[in-house]
C-alpha cells in the first residue's frame, strides 16, 4: 500500500519507503497519513512527489500558497522538482475528523495516525495535540492503560481525500504563526503617522536562551514595545518581533542591527548564531 509518511524532526522507527498517491490523485482512501509534531507545535506529514504532480497543484490541494509551501520547506524553491522528492505538508487540527459521522462517505477519507515520540504522554497526545478525551483515544486504539512506546501508532481520525480547503487554515506555523500574525497587525497599525525606515546588517541570537518561546528583539533605534519586521533573504522568511530593549553598545559590533530571541531565529530559518537580515521599523 502506498502511504503518506509524516516528517519527524527526531529519528523514528518508521522509514519512508513508498510514494504518495499517483499521477492523478494526491490522496486516496487506501493511503494512510502518519503525523507527528513539529518544533512550533504544528502537525506535518511528508508528501512524496509523483509523476505529473507540481508544487503549485500540491499547494492548492492542501490549501496552501506556494509561499506557504516554501515556508515549511526551506530551500525547496531552489531545488529541481523530481519524482520521489519529499515535501512537508502542515495539517491544521480542523482538517482532522476525530469522529466518524453519518455524513462521512465511506471511501472518501484516509485514516490519520500519530507516531509517538520519546517523552509523549497519553494525556498530552489526546488533550493537547488532538483535543480528544483520553478515554476515546484509549478505546479507539484498543489500549487498557496509558503506557506508550516510541514509534507506536495511534489512530486519531480521518482526513478528506479531496484535500484541505484554505478556509480551514488560520495562520501558518500553528500557535507561533498566530502570534506572528498578531505582531504583523500591530506593525501595520503602528505605521499610522510615522515614517518607515529600513536597514540591513547582521542579526544575532543568544543560543544559551533556548527555552525562550516568544518573538522579541533588541534594536538600536526602534522604540521599546514597538514591533519591527525582520526578513531573512536566505530563507525568504519574514517575521515580526516585539522590541523589548536597546542593543548594548559594548556587547555587539556596529554591524549587528538586531538581537532576536531563539524562537524568532528558528522561525526565520537561521542556521548560524549570526546571519544577515533586513529590518523595517517605524520612527
Amino acid at each position: 500500500m502506498r502511504k503518506l509518511f509524516f516528517l519527524l524532526l527526531l529519528p523514528c522507527a518508521i522509514q519512508a519507503a513508498a510514494v504518495t498517491g499517483d499521477s492523478t490523485q494526491y490522496l486516496r482512501p487506501q493511503d494512510t497519513i502518519f503525523l507527528s509534531i513539529g518544533q512550533f507545535g504544528e502537525k506535518y506529514f511528508t508528501h512524496y512527489i509523483e509523476d505529473k504532480q507540481t508544487l503549485y497543484s500540491l499547494a492548492d490541494f492542501y490549501g496552501l500558497s506556494l509561499q506557504d509551501l516554501y515556508f515549511y520547506n526551506p530551500g525547496l524553491q531552489e531545488r529541481v522538482i523530481k519524482i520521489g522528492m519529499p515535501v512537508n505538508i502542515p495539517v491544521p487540527n480542523r482538517a482532522i475528523k476525530r469522529y466518524w459521522t453519518s455524513s462521512m462517505v465511506p471511501g472518501g477519507y484516509a485514516p490519520v495516525y500519530y507516531t509517538v515520540r520519546k517523552g509523549d504522554t497519553m494525556f498530552r497526545i489526546a488533550k493537547r495535540y488532538f483535543h480528544m478525551p483520553v478515554e476515546e483515544m484509549l478505546q479507539r486504539n484498543g489500549l487498557f492503560d496509558h503506557t506508550l512506546s516510541t514509534g507506536q501508532l495511534l489512530h486519531v481520525g480521518w482526513m478528506n481525500i479531496n484535500g484541505i480547503p484554505d478556509s480551514l487554515r488560520r495562520h501558518q506555523g500553528g500557535a507561533l504563526g498566530e502570534r506572528n500574525a498578531a505582531l504583523k497587525k500591530a506593525f501595520q497599525m503602528g505605521a499610522m503617522g510615522k515614517i518607515l525606515s529600513e536597514h540591513q546588517g547582521a542579526a544575532c541570537w543568544p543560543e544559551e536562551q533556548k527555552g525562550q518561546s516568544d518573538l522579541y528583539a533588541l534594536h538600536r533605534y526602534a522604540a521599546v514595545n514597538s514591533v519591527i519586521s525582520i526578513h531573512n533573504p536566505m530563507s525568504r522568511r519574514t517575521i515580526y518581533a516585539r522590541v523589548i530593549g536597546r542593543i548594548p553598545d559594548t556587547a555587539y559590533e556596529d554591524e549587528v542591527i538586531t538581537v532576536v530571541s531563539p524562537m524568532a531565529a528558528r522561525l526565520l530559518g537561521a542556521i548560524d548564531p549570526r546571519f544577515f537580515v533586513k529590518v523595517k521599523y517605524h520612527r
